[in-house]
Order: structure tokens, then sequence, then C-alpha cells
């Protein structure tokens, strides 16, 4: 056959056409997110401008075809996806309506309500967030915390409840999802919640199997009974303690959770494609209220930034969440220990390890603690924070010197801890250090 007339070979593959898998997108004119389909492993995406959405199980965008994620069958099965994006109404009635019903319910107080309100908020936004709130649920009934995470998984984005919870089994868990985690385990072992509130952080990535990192920030509710002290939970949080079912609540069935979950997953993905696209026009340029060392304050206030009319009352809810922290902080003896080494850095002499453990201990004492801390957990609390203990003939020494001096002026800072600046010292006015007390080991 002449050349002219060979038909086309049929063995060449075409070009395949570019394609993304993604859980969520933000760009310079829309923004992307999961929506629930007729295949709950298949979630669809919808695309928002700012005026209007389009909802497909494909998005064609900026020379990119945008797909959903494959869901494995049980995740499919109690994560639940909005249907569509209601942007209509405002955030002041989504917050009320949210805290009307969690007073309905669970007889909270308005300000317990409230807080709840905002840190559900907080989940649709927890990807943009550089410290996801946390939130605590202490209290002694089991059903009553069962109840209330049905309640947030209606309105919080992509809940997931669990409980067995461990390191292997997180690892396990799609970590592009953004999942909201509500764990329901009063046993939680404690290094786990400290690994939980360390990994809680963009950037920090957690080790795991053959090398491979994952990023927990994210999300997460957890309900630890009545035993946990505050220290704990090594970074801030929103504590919760949920008061016994009142005579008067009515019933939290199936077909309420559903008439719930229809309203507000809808209403708080449009809350969610608002903020992110006012955020893109109105480039955030630091707090306009500040709240030193409180990420957990900072991290809430951003959720009602845009919302002029929710300002006033979220900052005075805000400040009393402070407070409350600072209380808690007074019990904590990663943050007593500060306390005590400033006193000892300004106006002490030189200390073994064991006197600082017994000077820790008194303090705290006087604030109703019962537990006496040893030289040993004194010294893991000093090497966690970085303070320097070269060895010598008589063992560990942590002399304060200038960098160690220069790091707990760094610490207190950073913590928001409210300690009293020393005349005369340079640290405490910020310029050389020049402190020269130190701290013997044992």
């Amino acid at each position: 056959m002449p050349a002219a007339q060979r038909k086309p070979s049929n063995s060449q593959s075409q070009k395949p056409e570019p394609v993304v898998i993604t859980a969520a997108e933000i760009f310079s004119d829309g923004v992307i997110d999961l929506v629930a389909s007729a295949d709950p492993c298949r979630p669809n995406l919808i695309f928002w401008n700012g005026d209007r959405a389009l909802i497909a199980p494909r998005i064609w965008h900026a020379g990119w075809w945008y797909e959903g994620p494959v869901l494995h069958p049980t995740i499919a099965r109690h994560v639940r996806f909005p249907h569509s994006a209601d942007t209509s109404g405002s955030a002041v009635e989504l917050f009320s309506t949210v805290a009307d019903w969690l007073q309905e319910y669970f007889a909270l107080s308005p300000s317990l309500a409230d807080q709840i309100a905002l840190w559900q908020a907080s989940t649709w936004l927890s990807d943009r967030l550089p410290s996801p709130p946390a939130l605590i649920i202490t209290g002694p009934s089991m059903g009553r915390a069962v109840d209330l995470f049905k309640m947030l998984a209606c309105g919080c984005r992509r809940a997931l409840s669990l409980t067995g919870v461990n390191r292997a089994a997180l690892h396990g868990l799609p970590p592009d999802l953004n999942l909201a985690f509500l764990i329901n385990q009063p046993d939680i072992p404690t290094r786990l919640l400290q690994l939980l509130s360390a990994a809680n952080h963009r950037g920090i990535n957690v080790l795991g199997r053959a090398g491979a990192v994952q990023d927990w920030a994210g999300s997460k509710a957890l309900f630890v009974g009545s035993g946990l002290p505050p220290s704990a939970w090594s970074g801030e949080a929103l504590w919760i303690s949920l008061p016994p079912a009142g005579t008067d609540s009515p019933p939290l069935d199936d077909q309420t959770l559903a008439r719930i979950a229809q309203t507000l997953q809808s209403k708080f993905l449009g809350f969610r494609l608002k903020w992110l696209l006012e955020t893109r026009a109105a480039a955030f340029s630091g707090d306009t209220v500040s709240f030193p060392g409180s990420e957990l304050a900072q991290s809430l206030f951003a959720c009602v930034r845009h919302e002029p009319e929710l300002v006033q009352t979220t900052l005075s809810l805000l400040r009393g969440l402070v407070e409350e922290e600072a209380e808690r902080r007074s019990l904590d003896p990663k943050f007593v220990i500060l306390e005590v080494l400033w006193e000892l850095a300004h106006y002490g002499r030189d200390l073994s390890v064991t006197e600082i453990a017994e000077l820790l201990s008194v303090r705290l004492r006087t604030r109703g603690s019962q537990h006496e801390y040893s030289p040993v957990e004194v010294g893991w609390i000093l090497s966690h924070y970085g303070f320097d203990r070269p060895r010598n003939k008589h063992g560990k020494l942590g002399t304060f010197s200038g960098e160690n001096t220069s790091l707990l002026h760094r610490l207190v800072r950073t913590l928001g801890l409210n300690l009293e600046k020393v005349q005369g010292c340079s640290h405490c006015t910020g310029s050389e250090p020049v402190v020269t007390a130190s701290v013997q080991g044992v």
C-alpha cells in the first residue's frame, strides 16, 4: 500500500489528560471542595467562584482535571459530606443556631454553647490554621459524650468518631482528607495525647512506617472522662465540662440528627467558601486583636474576623478562655517551672535540680496539687525545653549561661506568661544577655 494511503496506527497512545486527585483546592478565582454523590465512595467536587457553584465528578480548571479521592467503604459510611453549599444567611445566624441546639439538647450554658459553636466552625478552616484548636470534653458520663459527639458530627467538617485509638491506627487513616477526629477514649495513653498535641502544628510531621511521614495537624475533640490532669495535653485546648443530662432535654434520635446535619453541613460549607475568598481578597496582615502566646484564641478569632457582628462578643468569650487557660497553666509543671527559673535567673543563687524540684513541688502544693516532682522529672522538663546541661565530673550541670537565660526569656514571651520584668535585666528589655545565675545538676 502506498505510504499516502496508510491509515494512522492505533498502537500509539494519546497523551493522557492531566488529573489531580484532591480533597480541597484554593485558587485565585475560586475554591474546590468535596460534596456528597450517589456513590458514597466517590464524592463529587464543588467549585465556587464567589457567585456560582458547579458540582460535578470532574472539574476542569486552569489546564487540569480535578477529581475527588476514592474513599475506603468504612470511611465513606461514617464521614458526612454536604450535598451543596448554602451561602445565604449570615454567620451570626449559623452560630446562633448551633448554640441554641446545644443548649436545647445538652443543657449547656450560653457561654459553653457559644464556645463549642465557635470550635465547630474552626473545623471548617482547620487546613488554613497554623494550629487547629482542640476540644477536650470532661465528665463522668460516657453516654452523654457519645450523644455530644453525634451532635458535633452533624456540623463538623468531615468528622470521624473513633475509640481504641493508637499511633499505628492513626497512621492507617487517609491524611489528605483532613478529617476531624472525635475521640471517645477516657483511657487514652498520656504519651499519645502528648504526641497528638505536639503534632498539631502545620509543618510538624509524624514519622510512620518505612520512613513515611504524615501531617496530623487538624481538628480534634476528645472525651477523657473525669481524671485527666491539665498537664496531660501539652498544648492549649478548649476544655469543656459536660453537665449531667437534664430531665427536660428532648431525645436526640437519628431523625433529629439527620435533620440537623442536613442544615449545618451545607451552611458551614458556605461559611468556609465565603471565608476563603474573603481572606484571599483581603490579605491578613497580622492580628487586629492581640492574644500574645495564645494560639487557641488567635485561631478561634480568625473564624469570625470577617464578621463584624460577631467580633465583640467573640472577643469577650476569648478573653475568658485565655483567663481559664492561665488558671490551668498555674497547675501545669511545664509552665510553673519557668516561674521558678525566672526567679532563680534574676534573684537566686546556684541550685541543684533536686532543690529546683522541691521549689516546684512547694509552689504547686500551695495551688492545690498533691504531686511531688522528682529531680528526674524536672530534668526531663529542662531537657524538653532545650536548656543546656553539660556534663562534668560531678554529673550533669545546667548552668544558667547567657544562652540559657536568653532561652528562658524567649519561652516566657512565646508562651505568653505574665511574669514581672526585672529592672536592669537586658533580656527583659530585649537587649543582650547579662544574667549569670546558674543551675547545677544532681
